[in-house]
């Protein structure tokens, strides 16, 4: 059996706005699942264990940090079947990983349009001529949890921009980009975009998570999670994603030397992240590479899904 990881961080809580909080939250995370829907925790799993917190806690909440439209059933549907998937588990909130954009505009327009949770990315800034085709995707989004607030915001990577790779042809249009990902500056200008998102939001939650899809190793210098973390303050805690790498929990200092949560489930859906704001303002994460049982509901919606494309 696979051993599971769990890290406590004990962080002063600076907050101005801050709102007695009475209760333990959770925050569950996934992240490159790309289309393993059925692989180690499983969608099913995941919706079996979040609704299994749910009735014993009353502040849960499920995020993904990229990489979700990707692999086979992805490819099939342009997305659309994962969002079904998705919706069906439970998410709340995601952001886009540069697979997001392989399924090609028009489709994740779509995509996003049908889903029941919402999108952020804070570096997402579009270059082209008439309506952003992504204008729902926020740069940021506060989900209160009881009094207590918490500000979730997207990160997605400049490597997006690689030539030759899908997500990079479909974002061209006469051979230049519609987007930006604050890439320049070699991250200087992402650092600065993301720090203006975090001012935008410190005073009003009583925490910061980034939902980061930069990764945190084998990424372009400057732009990895830890580099975006060396050169901000005010976040609390880094989800990553990208590079597929495991990390129960780490501090790392930020550019005031505070210490900052960066963790990340791996691949395809081989752990589910726990992240617990406790009431004393200490964080713990766990991953966990197996739960207790599977969702009925979500396992039908999978298995039929698979079906369909096996006919």
């Amino acid at each position: 059996m696979k051993k599971i990881f769990s890290f406590i961080l004990l962080i002063l809580f600076l907050c101005s706005c801050s709102h007695e909080q009475t209760e333990d939250i959770y925050i569950l995370f996934t992240n490159d699942v790309a289309s393993a829907m059925n692989n180690g925790v499983s969608y099913a799993g995941v919706k079996a264990y979040k609704d299994q917190l749910l009735a014993e806690h009353p502040f849960v909440a499920l995020v993904d940090a990229g990489d979700y439209f990707d692999g086979d059933i992805s490819v099939l549907s342009c997305g659309a079947d994962i969002v079904t998937v998705m919706n069906a588990v439970g998410y709340d909130v995601v952001t886009l990983g540069n697979q997001e954009f392989s399924v090609g505009l028009d489709h994740l327009k779509e995509n996003i349009g049908n889903s029941q949770f919402d999108y952020v990315s804070c570096n997402l800034l579009y270059k082209g001529s008439g309506k952003d085709p992504l204008k729902a995707v926020k740069p940021y989004f506060i989900k209160k949890f009881g009094k207590v607030r918490v500000a979730f915001i997207g990160v997605t990577t400049p490597e997006t921009l690689i030539p030759d790779k899908p997500a990079y042809d479909a974002i061209t249009v006469d051979g230049q980009p519609v987007y930006s990902f604050y890439e320049h500056d070699e991250g200087q200008e992402l650092y600065d975009q993301v720090q203006k998102t975090v001012n935008k939001v410190r005073n009003r939650a009583e925490y910061v998570i980034v939902l980061s899809h930069l990764g945190s190793n084998s990424v372009t210098e400057g732009f990895s999670s830890y580099d975006l973390i060396a050169n901000t303050t005010g976040i609390d805690v880094v989800i990553d994603a990208h590079s597929h790498t495991e990390i129960s929990g780490e501090a790392v200092a930020n550019k005031d030397g505070t210490g900052v949560v960066l963790t990340s489930a791996g691949e395809h859906l081989n752990n589910l992240g726990e992240l617990i704001l406790h009431t004393n303002h200490t964080y713990t994460t766990t991953l966990y590479p197996s739960v207790y049982g599977r969702d009925d509901y979500v396992q039908a919606v999978v298995d039929g899904i698979y079906a369909s494309w096996n006919e």
